[in-house]
């Protein structure tokens, strides 16, 4: 079973602290798989885990473009760096991050831009590497300790975490579930943080939604991370931001 608090202190990677030379910061990510941590649960609101098609309904489309990049050049101003930890390039339309598995996950983000509510649609895949890894979107990031993060593996789980102060707490997941298409296929996220509702889509078959009023605005990013201290590497693709 993939751990979630295990969720050790991580140093994750960010363009802006690469194209310094490497003032790396710290958040938590998720590593490894050991008993759990005591947690809060939060409290689930109605559209949680339900697989699309089955008395549920998803919630309307998000209708206002903020940001459209088919990474066909990097004209939406990402954090790009090459780093003996990581990486983050763009390649035959693809946005890559690399973790190249020195205990240091990799993020990238528009420079400079910073959102309340939002609506991320991503493509991501994996391209080698680990399966025991998480790729995804982070929104609302305010700090390096201070963020919500949607993610899948490519061993099939999915989680949605908030990190306040550097401590984590797992909202939803990690979980197995057979929406996420897993090994080295497509997968489309939908990561939703829309007033006090996070709500997380994968490939329109499964909606989970939890509530929580921590972070209004923040920044956003998209990620990747190898649990075990392995090495992994991921590509998206097709990234749409929207307003609800």
């Amino acid at each position: 079973m993939k751990g979630h608090a295990s969720l050790l202190r991580r140093r994750l990677l960010s363009g802006a602290q690469a194209a310094a030379r490497g003032i790396v910061v710290s958040l938590l990510l998720i590593a490894g798989a050991c008993a759990p941590v005591p947690v809060d649960e939060p409290s689930p609101i109605p559209t949680s885990t339900t697989p699309a098609g089955a008395g549920e309904t998803a919630a309307p489309p998000a209708t206002v473009p903020l940001l459209r990049d088919d990474f066909s050049s990097n004209g939406g101003g990402w954090t790009l760096f090459d780093t003996p930890e990581g990486a983050a390039f763009i390649q035959q339309g693809e946005l890559y991050l690399e973790d190249r598995g020195r205990g240091v996950g990799v993020y990238s983000q528009p420079v400079g831009q910073s959102w309340d509510d939002v609506t991320v649609n991503v493509l991501v895949r994996q391209i080698e590497g680990s399966q025991d890894n998480w790729m995804g979107v982070i929104c609302r990031q305010q700090s390096e300790e201070n963020y919500y993060l949607f993610a899948i593996s490519a061993d099939g789980y999915y989680l949605i975490l908030k990190v306040e102060n550097g401590l984590p707490m797992p909202l939803a997941g990690p979980a197995l579930s057979e929406a996420i298409n897993p090994g080295r296929a497509t997968n489309q996220i939908e990561a939703r943080c829309d007033g006090t509702i996070l709500t997380l889509n994968i490939n329109n078959s499964l909606f989970v939604s939890r509530a929580d009023a921590t972070f209004s605005r923040g920044a956003i990013a998209v990620f990747t991370d190898a649990v075990a201290g392995g090495a992994t590497t991921a590509a998206f693709d097709s990234f749409t931001l929207l307003q609800p």
